[in-house]
């Protein structure tokens, strides 16, 4: 099976928890355009917490600019927790009849949700989700 498309989700309560990674998805932003694959690779960043006034105002103030005013990276950071039932609808409509993987590590009670997701939204015929975790 041919890897095709990635679907990649960063939730974490605070800017800290993904500094390090924004410099790794801005260089593979640039590795992919330059090879002509800029739409393999979908990113969402989700801060579930930790950001204060200033910087909100400072979100509204930059949010019609490229980039995202919080990362710098050309997908714009979500606030709050993702919605994971529309996240594997909007899934299975643009993947229709397709095998997906479903690669996890995180805290537990996120892993539960993601796997009853995956038994949720798939179907007989239709689009198939393979759940997958990791712990360390």
């Amino acid at each position: 099976m041919k890897l095709r498309k990635v679907y990649f989700y960063w939730v974490c309560p605070d800017t800290n928890s993904f500094e390090w990674i924004n410099d790794l998805l801005k260089n593979f932003d640039q590795q992919m355009a330059e090879e002509g694959l800029g739409e393999f690779l979908n990113y969402y960043i989700y801060l579930t917490r930790g950001w204060d006034k200033n910087q909100a105002q400072n979100i509204i103030l930059h949010e019609h600019e490229d980039v995202d005013p919080v990362t710098g990276l050309a997908q714009k950071t979500h606030y709050g927790r993702p919605n994971w039932d529309k996240i594997f609808q909007d899934i299975t409509k643009n993947h229709p009849s397709t095998s997906v993987g479903v690669f996890f590590c995180g805290p537990g009670v996120l892993s539960m949700t993601l796997h009853k997701m995956c038994n949720k939204h798939s179907t007989v015929g239709g689009t198939k989700f393979f759940y997958n975790k990791e712990n360390f």
